[in-house]
């Protein structure tokens, strides 16, 4: 399969994916965000709506209970024999309109004295469920819930004798709840798909509702009394009790009015989610369409995407397969920043494989060199040994001239600078391998600066310590240690100035101890840094160029490194690590 084909059926894939993950989680969240929305302002018209029930119910009880309490009342102790009481109940049922269904007084047997309808005076009081004790701010009036006869509360309060003890019998109001109807029917009709609305007593019956489910036989049934739940202002339910599948439903309780605590009932505002999350099917849809018209465009921008990302890869094998002829490969053009970046790394590892190869010529021309100066080393052994000794003997000579003693002198030190010289080549040549033991750094550090101390004193050179490690023992080869700060701080007192100072530093952690020489020179241009521990490498005048070169053979053979950069003083710094347990092995 070629790039091109491969990139586009990636790039469709991936565009097909991308946007079928955003579409469905944009069509989750936006039903999520709906479902919410749409929970609380059910919600919020269960609370308005059980407020108004609050409020209606306590004007009906206050009403009878204020009524009880009227001296006309008191005609009913004998009988209502002109009709008085009757009247005023008349006249209080016609003037609250529908409000009341009836307004009667029976005595403490049982039996209607004075009614607002004539026909019921003279009859018995009819057996009815059992009365609700309730409070309103100034007395305690009963409350009777409907019945499959009749659909009305019934409102009982007891009439005060005040010309004797006890009572007199009771004052009752037939609450008509089709006011209560008709506001849960305007709700239902407010809104396309409608709210059904469910009012609920202490037990769960349901005691009034709107018009579809009074039409579906459920009042004075229990069918919503689970609903009621942990009493969550807004949730989804379930069940089919509505007989419309699963509903968003907001839930309010009583909270009572002005003083009256209420009597325990709830109030339930319900929608079919089928209903109301009709938007967001629409938005499915759209969703959909955009999806596909997606893909379309998606489609021919994956073509050419593809053919821009092809071609240069393709010119670019090109000049992969000519890299490895005699000449010059030509380097493509063009392209993604991504293939010109290839390019660009295919380039860089040529030149690589081009400093590689000069550099393994390099080592070795460097070995047989180091060959021949192991041989050369021991060939001029002895013979500058039986010069420099012989020097020394002649120089015992009690008659032997200044100018005699003068060039005796030359003969030694310059003997002894060869054999330097000698023993620098045969370490660089043939370096031995260490002998670790475990040995504390912070010692041999100190003991190097004991051995150089007379020479940084003729400078008045300062050493400077800050040795921050706390655990300084670390495997190593005590006298090859040894060699590498010698050669670091040697070579920081030749180049420093007087009055210069060098500073000893070390830090470590569980893998290895770092320590840094640093000083307040000249410093190592940046440009040198990568050749100064080159054999052969000096700045020094005098200086051969294979201190740091052995120094550098010292810290490898440990399973370390050592790295020169600019030091805080703006001189030199020379940073040797020195691993700590397994990787010295």
């Amino acid at each position: 399969m070629s790039i091109a084909r491969l990139l586009l059926i990636a790039f469709l894939l991936l565009n097909f994916l991308a946007s079928a993950v955003l579409a469905g989680l944009s069509f989750f969240a936006s039903r999520q965000a709906l479902a919410t929305e749409i929970g609380l302002n059910l919600g919020q018209d269960a609370a308005m709506l059980m407020e108004q029930i609050d409020m209606l119910l306590f004007e009906r009880l206050q009403n009878v209970h204020s009524w009880s309490h009227l001296d006309i009342m008191q005609e009913a102790r004998l009988g209502d024999v002109d009709k008085r009481l009757a009247g005023f109940l008349a006249e209080i049922r016609s003037g609250y309109g529908d409000a009341y269904r009836e307004v009667f007084y029976a005595d403490p047997a049982g039996k209607v004295v004075a009614s607002s309808d004539p026909g019921r005076i003279g009859q018995p009081l009819p057996e009815r469920a059992v009365w609700v004790e309730t409070r309103v701010p100034i007395g305690e009036v009963f409350l009777r819930l409907p019945t499959a006869d009749a659909l009305d509360l019934w409102v009982r309060a007891p009439v005060d004798n005040r010309y004797g003890p006890g009572l007199i019998g009771d004052l009752y109001g037939a609450v008509d709840l089709a006011g209560i109807f008709r506001l849960f029917d305007q709700t239902e009709r407010s809104e396309p798909g409608g709210k059904r609305v469910a009012l609920l007593d202490r037990e769960g019956r349901l005691i009034a509702a709107s018009e579809s489910l009074r039409q579906g036989g459920l009042l004075l049934g229990d069918a919503f009394a689970a609903w009621r739940g942990d009493g969550a202002t807004q949730f989804v339910h379930g069940a089919a009790q509505a007989g419309q599948g699963p509903v968003l439903a907001g839930y309010a309780v009583s909270r009572g009015y002005q003083g009256y605590p209420g009597v325990g009932w709830s109030l339930l505002v319900f929608q079919s989610t089928e209903q109301a999350f009709r938007p967001i099917r629409n938005l499915l849809w759209l969703f959909s369409l955009a999806f596909l018209l997606t893909g379309l465009l998606a489609g021919v921008a994956a073509r050419i995407v593809a053919r821009r990302i092809a071609r240069p890869l393709v010119a670019l094998g090109d000049w992969a397969r000519s890299g490895v002829k005699a000449a010059p490969p030509v380097r493509p053009d063009g392209g993604t920043r991504e293939v010109r970046e290839l390019g660009a790394a295919f380039g860089q590892m040529v030149d690589n494989l081009e400093q590689s190869r000069q550099q393994v010529i390099h080592a070795a021309k460097l070995a047989v060199v180091g060959e021949m100066a192991a041989i050369m080393a021991h060939e001029v052994r002895t013979p500058l040994g039986v010069l420099h000794t012989s020097a020394q003997m002649l120089r015992r000579e009690a008659d032997l001239s200044p100018e005699g003693r003068e060039m005796t002198r030359f003969i030694l030190e310059e003997s002894s600078r060869l054999e330097r010289l000698v023993s620098t080549l045969l370490e660089c040549a043939r370096p031995r391998p260490p002998k670790r033991q475990p040995q504390d750094v912070h010692a041999i550090l100190r003991r190097v600066a004991e051995l150089l101390a007379a020479q940084a004193r003729k400078k008045s050179i300062a050493f400077e310590w800050r040795l921050a490690a706390q655990d300084a023992v670390v495997p190593c080869d005590e006298e090859l240690l040894m060699q590498v700060f010698l050669n670091l701080i040697l070579n920081a007192i030749q180049i420093l100035s007087p009055g210069s100072r060098i500073g000893l530093r070390s830090q470590g952690d569980a893998r290895k101890l770092v320590v840094e020489v640093i000083d307040d020179g000249p410093g190592v241009p940046v440009e040198y840094r990568q050749r100064v521990f080159d054999p052969f490498f000096t700045q020094r005048e005098g200086g051969i160029g294979l201190g740091l070169a052995v120094t550098r053979q010292i810290v490898e053979s440990h399973g370390g490194g050592i790295e020169v950069a600019e030091s805080a003083w703006g001189g030199a710094a020379f940073a040797v690590g020195l691993p700590r347990g397994a990787e010295a092995s």
